[in-house]
Formats: structure tokens, sequence, C-alpha cells
């Protein structure tokens, strides 16, 4: 047949599910059973069908030709079946004399034989029940069987999409689907006349009309909003209604995602996973979310796939059938590897869109497929590489929630982990260096969580984070002040000396940990000073703690040797209050856990001197340097500066002016001309003074050298020392 017509089927959506299913289910019919070249696609949120068929030949091909699938559950209760089962349209069915029934007759009949052989109760046939019907019924059946379970060594597996065994409850789908086919197709003769049912199919097809619905039928949790009860009409209450065509069109849909093999498992993935596009819940990215659906209140989520370029039938279940989300050499595993795996590129191509459904307990104990949001997969090849670190977090991730699902787990760690899902799917779907570095402040959040929490030491201890790849600090780098200076903070380095640790690095200050060959958790770690106090004083009391504990190691020299620099325009822009203290402080502790490397060689380019660095940092930042002193301009081939901890103890109490003669004096004694000034000009106890002291903690390195010593020392000129600091310049 020649494809002459295109037509938008506005009956069908991306969400609720059951429209998004029900447009399936019309394609694949039309393609296995009218026209095998017909295609299909998704475009503005609209289902669009090429095909032989025009409206009317469409809607009288389902009226007059559709054959539908054998659909039965002889396994559950409620199936038409069993003793007290609702059989009529079961028998209704079987009363059809047309080809169109046939094969549907002759797999109730093997149903039936089956049950007749079996001598126990029905929920303790169930396995044996199975695997007979997988044995024994015709290949017309085929496809609902795979869709409805998968027989594994270790029982029997069933998809979300389709409940557990197709039935929901005490609602079976495939007695539903009967009931529903009965209804559509008028075959207990109930209804008069043929525009009924005209009506509905055109309905169904093209949202078009005002057709009969059909009272107290149940649509199961693919449409929320016609499952009846409070406030689902104008009254107080209502019963369920529906269009028979809609269920029998969706379900029929559903059976394109029948099954994987079981070999589709691996042992860092969820069961889930043999089920195309099906997930473990991330109860992240989208407003309902709460903690305890990490723990069991949430069935799965399912994420469907949206294509924008005509596809046949065959393509379709390839994209289905091996277009598997990948992450790495492993199957995804949750809503949030789901994600990674598109903004990593690692879905089959083809897919523009997916929409997410959850299905998730709501209105009681029920469950309902709850649309979770819209995802597009770009093809961006800068965000799957910066996707790629978010490798490194996997192994800290899987102990999460590996955790979190146990019963009676800590309510914070589902708060924890869920910060961290919800910044990991925003950076997959936008993909920016600031979407990477929330991600980085969720975990730091989740870290500072687990450091107070007893899961250190629990029966389920979590580990904490053991190191990120120095690619975090590219990726991540959006080149702002406030991540520079949190990079520089954040590398300072440990200081060793014969193979023993002296000084830990700076991570080892900011959470109670023990950085050495594996990280731990450290209990009554005193090395650890971070609170949950201002982020002014918990920078200060790190570098008084990481000075204190130089002097204990016998260091003259502060250990604040580190891996990256912080610009000197940058140190004065925080010192002039320019910078977002908090968020900067917020990613310190995340790019602590960085495997920085050694500190780079001196030399690099030389800093120019801020016009507004004002001359007491320069005074008291030479007092702090890691090492000896070298200033070729000044003609300071070296120069021992020996660390005082009685200037940080000073500036911690607010006594700027004592901490500044102090750094005077440390000058003195290493044989280098201060400028000549009795007082910094900075107030004791001020904002200014608070900022001047945290800022001490950042690194500067040796290119900042001649800058601060232009403000800091005196230098000859012509034979003769200037007493006053440079022009423009006060203390």
């Amino acid at each position: 047949m020649s494809q002459a017509h295109e037509l938008e089927l506005r009956g069908c959506a991306p969400e609720p599910l059951m429209a998004y299913l029900k447009g399936l289910g019309i394609f694949r019919l039309v393609a296995e059973q009218k026209d095998p070249g017909a295609r299909a696609c998704w475009q503005n949120d609209g289902f669009f069908l090429s095909s032989a068929l025009d409206r009317e030949a469409l809607a009288q091909f389902f009226l007059e030709e559709y054959r539908p699938t054998p659909i039965v559950s002889p396994w559950n209760g409620g199936s038409g079946f069993h003793a007290r089962d609702n059989a009529r349209a079961l028998n209704a069915i079987l009363g059809v004399e047309s080809p169109r029934f046939q094969s549907w007759q002759e797999v109730i009949a093997t149903a039936k034989l089956i049950l007749a052989q079996s001598a126990l109760p029905v929920k303790e046939a169930k396995e044996w029940v199975l695997g007979q019907c997988r044995a024994r019924f015709p290949d017309a059946a085929l496809d609902w069987l795979d869709a409805a379970y998968v027989l594994t060594a270790g029982g029997a597996t069933y998809p979300p999409l389709l409940g557990t065994g197709g039935n929901d409850g005490r609602l079976d789908f495939s007695n539903n689907f009967m009931q529903s086919v009965v209804l559509a197709l008028n075959l207990d003769q109930r209804r008069s006349g043929d525009a009924i049912i005209h009506n509905q199919v055109v309905a169904a097809l093209f949202d078009e009309g005002s057709p009969e619905l059909v009272r107290k039928r149940s649509t199961g949790f693919y449409n929320p909003g016609s499952v009846g009860g409070a406030n689902a009409s104008v009254g107080f209450n209502d019963e369920a209604m529906t269009n028979p065509w809609d269920y029998v069109l969706m379900l029929e849909g559903a059976l394109l995602f029948a099954g994987a093999a079981a070999r589709r498992l691996s042992s860092r993935s969820s069961s889930k996973a043999v089920f195309p596009f099906t997930v473990d819940n991330s109860a992240a990215g989208y407003g309902t979310a709460v903690d305890s659906e990490y723990g069991g209140s949430a069935r799965a989520e399912f994420w469907a796939p949206l294509w924008d370029r005509p596809a046949c039938l065959n393509e379709l279940n390839h994209l289905v059938s091996e277009g598997r989300a990948q992450l790495g050499r492993r199957q995804v595993s949750n809503g949030t590897d789901f994600a990674r795996a598109a903004a990593g590129l690692g879905m089959e191509r083809g897919v523009a869109q997916f929409q997410r459904y959850g299905f998730l307990e709501r209105n009681g104990r029920a469950y309902l497929a709850a649309p979770l949001g819209r995802f597009r997969v770009r093809d961006d090849r800068d965000i799957a590489e910066r996707a790629n670190v978010l490798f490194d977090l996997e192994p800290w991730l899987e102990s999460l929630r590996r955790t979190a699902t146990v019963r009676n787990a800590p309510a914070g760690l589902g708060t924890a982990l869920r910060r961290v899902d919800q910044a990991i799917i925003d950076f997959c779907q936008h993909g920016q260096p600031p979407d990477l570095q929330n991600v980085l402040i969720a975990v730091g959040h989740a870290e500072r969580w687990l450091a107070t929490s007893s899961l250190r030491n629990g029966p389920y201890p979590v580990r904490p984070l053991s190191s990120l790849s120095r690619e975090w600090l590219h990726h991540a780098d959006d080149e702002t002040v406030e991540f520079r200076l949190a990079r520089a903070m954040a590398s300072v380095l440990p200081v060793q000396e014969d193979g023993q640790v002296l000084a830990g690095p700076i991570r080892e200050n900011l959470e109670p940990v023990e950085v050495r060959r594996r990280v731990d958790w450290k209990q009554d770690s005193t090395s650890f000073v971070w609170t949950s106090g201002d982020a002014l004083s918990n920078m200060l009391a790190v570098l008084e703690r990481r000075c204190l504990e130089g002097k204990m190691a016998s260091l003259h020299h502060p250990p604040l040797e580190a891996s990256s620099f912080a610009g000197l325009d940058d140190v004065t822009a925080f010192l002039n209050g320019a910078v977002d203290v908090q968020r900067m402080v917020e990613l310190a502790l995340p790019l602590s856990c960085v495997r920085h490397r050694s500190p780079p060689s001196p030399g690099g380019q030389r800093q120019n001197l801020p016009v507004a660095l004002p001359a007491a940092y320069a005074v008291m930042k030479l007092t702090l340097l890691p090492g000896r002193f070298i200033c070729p301009p000044f003609d300071i081939a070296e120069a021992d500066i020996w660390m005082d901890p009685a200037m940080i103890a000073m500036l911690r109490a607010g006594r700027v002016q004592n901490a500044y003669q102090v750094a005077l004096r440390r000058l003195r004694a290493a044989g280098l001309p201060p400028t000549l000034s009795s007082t910094p000009g900075i107030s004791d106890r001020s904002e200014q003074g608070r900022r001047l002291a945290a800022a001490l903690l950042f690194p500067t390195g040796a290119p900042s050298y001649t800058a601060l010593a232009t403000l800091a020392l005196r230098r000859p000129v012509l034979g003769v020392e200037t007493e006053s600091p440079p022009a423009g310049r006060s203390d």
C-alpha cells in the first residue's frame, strides 16, 4: 500500500500514560494488521500516523477488521477463569463466530485446560500456571505474556507497567480488557445502532465529539484523572467513567514493551531493568517527591520515549528491544541513572525527549502513573563529557541508596539523597558548569549530614566519599570568583616528612575524616573544626587549627601549601564583600575531595597589585607563607618568616590591631623592614576585620609575593628607604 495520508491523532498525547500507550497501540495494530509501511512520530506533543488509511478508513478498520490481541491472565483471581469471577465478557467472546476472535478463543480454551490440570488454589498455583502458559499458549498470545512477566531462575518478575502480572490489586487488566472489547465492538448486542460505537472510536482517535462514556469502568493507574472518587466531578463524589476504546488501545500499546531476557540483569542493576525504559524510582525531579519513596512507597519509574522523526514499527521494536540506557558497561538502575544516560548520549539515537512517569503511592494506598516531567535529550558532546565525572560518585551513591531502602532508615538520609538526585537530574537536563557545582554542593550537604548521623558506625555504615578526579575542577569551573576561591582553599595539601603525616589535607578540617591511603570517618577528630556557625568564623578556625598543628609538629611555616592559588584580585573582591561567601564555602568541602596534585613549581605569571588591597592583609599574609620567602625584585634571595599562632588567636578574638603588631614583629625578626605604621586602619571586631582574618586562609602562591612585598615592605630606592606606602595606598 502507498502511504498517502498523514493524520494527527489528537486523542493521543505524551500524558497521561493512557494517552501515550494508546498512540502506540494504534500504530502497532495498523502496521501489523493493515499497512506494514505505516510510520509514526511525536511532534509538538502530537502523535502523527502516516499510512494508507484516511480518517474514516482508520475508524472503520478498528470497527470492522481489528483483531484483538488474545489477552488473558488465568494466573490471577478476577480474570474470569475462576469461581466467583465476572466471566460475562469471557463468555461473550467465546460466543462470537468470527475469524477476528478465533485465536483469542483458542487461548481461552488452552487456559481453561491448564487450570483444570492444577489441583492447587489460585495463589499457590500461580508460578506453575505462569510456566504452563508460557510453554503451551499459541504464538498469538506471546506478546502479552512477555509484557506481563519474565520467568527467571529466581521466579517470576513483573513489569510495573502492567502491575504485578496483569493486575493492580483486585483490578485484573485482562478481564477489564475483555469487557472493554465487548463494549467497544458491541459484541453482546446490548446497544442499539452503530452510531454510539462509531462516535467512541472517533473520539479515541481524534478527540472529537461527545461520546457516550461507560460508568464504573476503571482505567487503573494509567489515567489518574478518570479514576473517580472525591472531587472527581462537580459533586462531592463521582464514579469512574471511560471510553472503552481508550482502554482497549492503551493495553494494545503496552504490549510493545515486552520484557527482556534475564541475561540483561547485572549485579549492579535493578530487577526492573529487564523491562524497557523501566527503572527504580528516584524521589527527585518532581514537586511532590517525598523521602519515603526511597523506601518502598514508589513502585518504579517508566521513561516513555518520544521520537520526532517518522519511524516504522520495526524501527520502534528495535528501539524498545535494544535501545537500553547504559552507564559505562552497566545497565541503569534508577531515574537518576536514566537522566545521566540520556545526558551522556548513552541512549539509542533517535529519541528526542522522554516523558517520565512514576508509579507512586497516591490517593490513599493506590498506585498512580504520575507524570514527573519531560526530559529533553541534548546531542551535546560538552554535556556528555561533563556528565562523565559523575562516575566518581557511583560507589558512594550506591551505598546511600542501599541504606536508604533499609527499614527504619534515618529520615534525614532520604532528604540528603533526594537533594543529590535532584541536583544530578537538573545538571543532566541543562549541563552547564553552575549545574555541576550544584551537584557538588548537594554532595557536600550529604557528607555533612553523614558526619553527624549514626550511619558512620551503625549496622549499615556509609563511608565518606573517597575521592574525585581532577576533571571536576575543569568541568565545574564557571569562571566566577566564588569557584576560584573555593578551589584554592580546598586544594590545601597535607605536610609529610619521612613518610609521616605532620598535618593532613584541609578536608580533615572540614569534616571528621582521616585521609590516608583511603578515607575513613575519624571519631573524636581534633583536626575537624568546621561547625554550623558562620562561614568567616569557620574559615578562621581552620586557619588557626592548621597553624597550631604546624606548631605542634615543630614546623616554622603554616601547613598551607596548595595546588591551586587565589588571585589577589579575587582576594580583594572577598575583602570588599563582593563574593557570595556561602556558595564559596559550600563548594569548598566537595572540592576538597578532589585528588589534588603536588604544589606547582615556583614561578608563574606575576600578579599585579590590586588598587584596593589593604596593606594590613599583605603584612599578615607574608607571615603565613608555607615556605621561605623569595622576592628577586626586592633583592630578597631568601627570607625565613616564621609563623606566630598568637596572631591567629588574636584575630579570632577580634583584636585586629594586636594581630597586626605581631605580624610587624615577625617581619622585622626575619630581617624584612615593614612599612612603618602603628595601625592597620581596620577597627577591631568589625566586619572588615573578620573578612581580613578569613582571607588569610586562601593560598596565593609565589606569583603574588612581589605584589604583597610592595605593600608590606620598605624598598630601598637609590640607597634611601621609603617610610610610607606607595602613593594612593592606605593602611
